[in-house]
């Protein structure tokens, strides 16, 4: 249909220097600025001032504002600083919009409903591996902004990735379940998007140098959380792990938090949780197949049937599960809610230095979740592979049962337990063996070391107190130095049946004192080899 002309409007026009004053609505067409004016109108009618105001057009300042940046810096217009030379630097809002990459910006929704699970994974592989992989410039980090993210299938992080989320309850992917037979929510893959068992064939790019941040792995299914395979150089820092596994829960090997999969050919090594948690998965960590130097860091774990079970399937002779894990070390964080053992390593393969240091166990740990106050069924840490250690590790329950010690200490197996500094009163003129209060479980063959400082007045004393249960009986020795007199203390052990199960003993502490009309202050700790 052909363009009638029926009228011409015509409005003011002219140079910028005439621009005269318009009337109410009367529009003025600045033509040497392709500028557009219209009127204000008089404050009688309501206009907030006489004058004309600009009509936001193409060519006008106020559109070219919006479309430039410059940092101004915290003062903003106020004081303003200079980014350029002698002058601003001008950026377009295209180029400073393209400083972040945001997986919204490939399709994902996050509204809790959509599937969003190819929208991420086109993310990730446009990002890190359909780039120009040998130009590290087009690694950028891959923002996650705060919602659920739905997926019914595995995601695939590829190497030098980085996703970073809003915070752990904020940023959520969550696997449904129901639409793939693969169930995890994280997995891994090459720079070639080969996965599973073809990770690394042709030469490809193993999964390296990847940074999760602040995100939590949800599973809606009792299945893996995050596998990672055949990695190095992997860190998870303010993250969460989350399955369906209830309190009380039978042991499911397919429910793990986080598991972590290698070859003969290629191991799975430095791979760090920091400050992440770990909850409602039957086994919260578990690590069977061979790797090197993983650690947990700050971390909360609670919720599961083990916390962190090391080698449970290692058999010293699969592809991948032949030595099983080496250097795993479990620093400065907390267990709550585990029905059985907190830590424990097996004595399969070649597992080794197991390393559990300044963590605390709750009182329902090893109890078969029946509560803080319940008696305590399995050791909370439990090493039977070697080079393996607990060091100033922090246990609240304090081993008891009706009416005396639980047979099961602390740490079982093979390994050594170092407390923390206590300080106790021996009384002074006790002529009768007295117990310090220091009760141990007596298991058999168990080599206890106590440390400790002794003052009395002017006098002190340091010294080593050894002891070494065999059956029913118990050797000990004190070894020590005093200076400034003698100190007056005995220091002596028995093994005492301090409840009404038969065979089930106590090593206890005891001590006689002379009569100088002080007591005596003592401060030791106890190092235990079981």
């Amino acid at each position: 249909m052909p363009i009638v002309q029926i009228s011409r409007i015509q409005h003011r026009r002219g140079l910028a220097t005439d621009l005269p004053q318009l009337a109410a609505g009367e529009l003025g067409w600045v033509i040497d600025e392709q500028r557009l004016y219209i009127g204000n109108g008089s404050v009688a009618d309501g206009a907030p001032a006489v004058g004309n105001t600009e009509v936001l057009t193409a060519n006008s300042t106020s559109f070219s504002d919006a479309v430039s940046y410059v940092y101004r810096g915290y003062l903003g217009d106020v004081t303003p600083i200079v980014t350029g030379v002698n002058v601003d630097v001008i950026r377009t809002l295209q180029e400073r919009l393209d400083d972040y990459v945001s997986v919204k910006a490939f399709g994902a929704v996050g509204d809790g409903v959509e599937d969003d699970t190819l929208a991420i994974q086109r993310a990730l592989d446009e990002l890190y591996c359909d780039v120009d992989k040998s130009d590290a410039r087009s690694r950028r980090r891959l923002l996650f902004p705060a919602g659920q993210y739905n997926i019914n299938g595995p995601i695939y992080v590829p190497p030098y990735a980085q996703l970073i989320g809003e915070g752990y309850d904020k940023t959520i992917i969550y696997q449904l379940g129901g639409g793939s037979a693969d169930g995890r929510v994280i997995r891994f893959q090459d720079d070639r998007k080969q996965r599973g068992a073809n990770i690394g064939n042709s030469s490809a790019k193993l999964p390296t140098n990847i940074h999760i941040e602040s995100i939590t792995f949800e599973n809606g299914e009792g299945y893996t959380g995050v596998e990672i395979e055949r990695a190095s150089n992997v860190k998870f820092v303010d993250c969460k792990f989350q399955g369906t596994y209830a309190a009380g829960g039978a042991d499911v090997s397919a429910s793990k938090g986080v598991t972590i999969i290698s070859t003969n050919a290629q191991s799975t090594t430095n791979i760090v949780f920091d400050s992440c948690y770990f909850t409602k998965f039957a086994r919260l960590v578990d690590l069977s197949y061979d790797c090197e130097n993983v650690k947990f860091m700050n971390c909360d774990f609670s919720i599961g049937h083990y916390g962190v079970l090391i080698g449970e399937s290692t058999d010293g002779a699969s592809n991948g599960l032949t030595n099983g894990p080496n250097s795993v070390k479990i620093l400065s964080s907390q267990f709550s809610s585990i029905m059985k053992n907190a830590i424990k390593a097996e004595n399969n393969g070649d597992i080794k230095n197991i390393i559990s240091f300044n963590n605390y166990f709750a009182k329902d740990v090893g109890t078969n979740n029946e509560g803080v106050d319940s008696i305590r069924i399995y050791p909370i840490v439990e090493f039977n592979a070697h080079e393996c250690a607990s060091e100033l590790d922090y246990f609240a329950i304090e081993g008891q049962r009706s009416t005396g010690i639980i047979p099961l200490s602390n740490l079982q197996g093979l390994g050594v337990l170092t407390n923390t500094v206590k300080e106790i009163t021996l009384t002074d003129n006790q002529s009768s063996v007295t117990t310090t209060g220091i009760q141990l479980s007596a298991i058999e063959n168990k080599f206890i070391r106590i440390e400790y400082k002794m003052s009395r007045g002017s006098t002190y004393r340091v010294g080593i107190f050894t002891a070494n249960v065999i059956g029913s009986l118990v050797s000990y020795h004190d070894d020590y130095e005093e200076n400034n007199g003698t100190i007056g203390v005995t220091l002596s052990a028995t093994v005492d049946n301090l409840d009404s199960t038969a065979g089930q003993d106590t090593l206890q502490i005891k001590y006689i004192t002379t009569n100088t009309g002080n007591d005596v202050s003592m401060d030791y700790r106890i190092i235990t080899m079981v």
